[in-house]
């Protein structure tokens, strides 16, 4: 492994030819300048990616190997940290996601919905219904939006996840003081500027839709979640 690093490795073949002699010379001081001066970068790039992605990173292995619960009230089947003064919360048990939602946030407006997710905080769309206003509405919550600066991946990793949900996975709000639970049907990914699930209705059923970006880290795509209420 430290041969990759050297500019003269200690293990190295010689090959000798009858006619040209020893193949084989040591570099310029030239080219050992920069050969060390890109190993600078191309381990300062590894360190600076594992910083980006060290909240992912975390989510990733919380979620395939610890699976802990360290809450004090219960949404569902899981125990969540409640404070009393605030009240709209989502919670994903498959995937352990928990968090604050910020209610009545413009997805049209920048400054504003990147307030609301550069808190790790989640956002719901003022386009949208609250939970439990019956059916043929919708409920449209969004988070992770890694657009306009590149250190804006370590923000808000509640979302990262969230490809990971499958048919019939469960999905927890606390509005108000009530609890709704939602169960996923469908999930799609869409461009960017598809933006007409904002408004996206069902006449026989109340829908959740959880927006994140896509893939992980980049603004390229949207991921869609589709839930419908069932209790």
């Amino acid at each position: 492994m430290l041969n990759f690093f050297r500019v003269v490795p200690k293990n190295r073949k010689i090959r000798v030819n009858k006619s040209n002699g020893l193949l084989y010379s040591n570099p310029p001081t030239s080219k050992r300048v920069i050969f060390y001066f890109g190993n600078i970068l191309f381990l300062g790039a590894i360190i600076y990616g594992g910083y980006l992605y060290a909240p992912f990173l975390k989510a990733f292995y919380n979620y395939k190997f610890i699976k802990t619960e360290t809450k004090v009230e219960t949404i569902g089947e899981q125990k969540i940290e409640i404070q009393q003064s605030d009240e709209f919360f989502i919670q994903i048990p498959k995937i352990l996601a928990f968090s604050k939602v910020i209610e009545n946030v413009s997805p049209f407006d920048q400054a504003e919905y990147l307030k609301v997710l550069k808190q790790n905080l989640i956002a719901h769309s003022k386009n949208s219904d609250s939970p439990g206003s019956g059916i043929g509405r919708m409920t449209y919550i969004f988070a992770h939006s890694s657009i306009r600066e590149i250190e804006d991946v370590r923000n808000n990793p509640v979302f990262y996840l969230l490809g990971e949900l499958e048919l019939n996975d469960d999905i927890f709000i606390k509005y108000h003081g009530q609890e709704y639970k939602y169960r996923v049907y469908d999930k799609k990914v869409v461009k960017a500027n598809q933006v007409e699930f904002l408004n996206y209705r069902d006449e026989n059923k109340e829908l959740l839709i959880l927006q994140t970006c896509w893939p992980i880290g980049t603004d390229w795509n949207r991921l869609l979640i589709f839930a419908e209420l069932t209790t």
